[in-house]
């Protein structure tokens, strides 16, 4: 959130005092992120010019070129009886990417899905990591799946966490995007990819990543949203447009855990609410007695990628 230069101490005071709170979270994986949000928001910032565009700004990131360099197929890493993983390298504003692409085996085509992780540190992270077992279960049931790591999730190239408002992250999907584009129906890997039926799954930061993607890419027909953050990067924090529910006309389906003690379910319930006053297609599920992340807790991990296919079915099958 950007204040403005007020010569007043007491008003500063004041706005300050009245700045939306952040979710109260445990021991978690997002709590490095929201310290590097309240240390930036900590320094007023020069009021902008009414002309100034940012360049975290939806009008910003629509207006700028992608795929400029190129994208490479390391080698073929693991096969599965359903699809075949590939590791892959790609060109994003000078910094390299890593990734994996899971390939259905068969003729196709096949609609694609991108899968963004969420938040992990950087010691910790791995290529396969959690997300790993939400983009395999898509790519059985004849999905081209693209997991990229984006900048600062090793081994991919890293410039720091920043108060970007995920316009980083977004720029490395958007690229990614643009060489699948480029590839698709050629010889390769992509040969089969039907990039006019696309989704994008997107879990805790991932998620708010995906609302960004989603107002840039009309090929996007289906986004699920999982534990996401949907209310920290916001129009009226930034003020600018970070993402608008109005311009696309995507389909959302929205799942939260009861007690996520990292993003709080109401942040899901309000962009539930907001799906519904601007006339959108959606649904909504909130699960009793789950965290974060639903993985080895009982039965709601596999009935929410159960409902995972089955939406993605509906608006990139039938």
């Amino acid at each position: 959130m950007t204040f403005k230069k007020i010569g007043l101490f007491v008003l500063l005071a004041v706005l300050t005092a009245c700045s939306p709170q952040q979710t109260n979270i445990a021991a978690s994986t997002e709590a490095h992120e929201l310290t590097v949000a309240a240390e930036t928001q900590a320094a007023p910032q020069p009021t902008p010019t009414v002309d100034a565009i940012s360049p975290y700004s939806l009008e910003a990131l629509a207006s700028r070129s992608y795929g400029d360099g190129e994208l490479r197929v390391e080698y073929a890493w693991q096969e599965m009886e359903e699809f075949t993983r590939y590791y892959i390298t790609y060109d994003s504003d000078g910094l390299n990417i890593h990734g994996f692409v899971n390939v259905p085996k068969g003729d196709g085509p096949f609609p694609v899905i991108i899968a963004l992780h969420g938040y992990i540190p950087a010691e910790e992270y791995e290529t396969l990591d959690y997300s790993t077992r939400y983009a395999d279960s898509i790519a059985r049931k004849g999905y081209i799946v693209l997991h990229p790591n984006m900048r600062n999730f090793p081994p991919s190239d890293s410039i720091g966490r920043t108060r970007d408002y995920l316009a980083g992250y977004t720029v490395d999907v958007m690229n990614l995007l643009a060489y699948v584009r480029q590839m698709a129906g050629q010889d390769g890997i992509f040969e089969n990819a039907d990039v006019s039926r696309m989704g994008i799954w997107g879990h805790s930061i991932g998620g708010g990543i995906a609302l960004r993607v989603l107002n840039l890419v009309p090929e996007i027909k289906a986004a699920v949203l999982y534990g996401a953050v949907s209310q920290r990067y916001t129009n009226a924090s930034a003020g600018f447009d970070v993402y608008d529910l109005d311009s696309d006309t995507a389909a959302f389906s929205v799942h939260h855990g009861e007690l996520d003690e990292v993003i709080d379910p109401q942040w899901s319930r309000t962009l539930c609410a907001d799906l519904q006053a601007a006339g959108r297609d959606y649904e909504c599920y909130f699960y009793e007695d789950q965290p974060h992340t639903f993985i080895r807790n009982g039965d709601a991990d596999p009935l929410f990628i159960q409902r995972t296919v089955t939406f993605f079915d509906k608006y990139l099958k039938d």
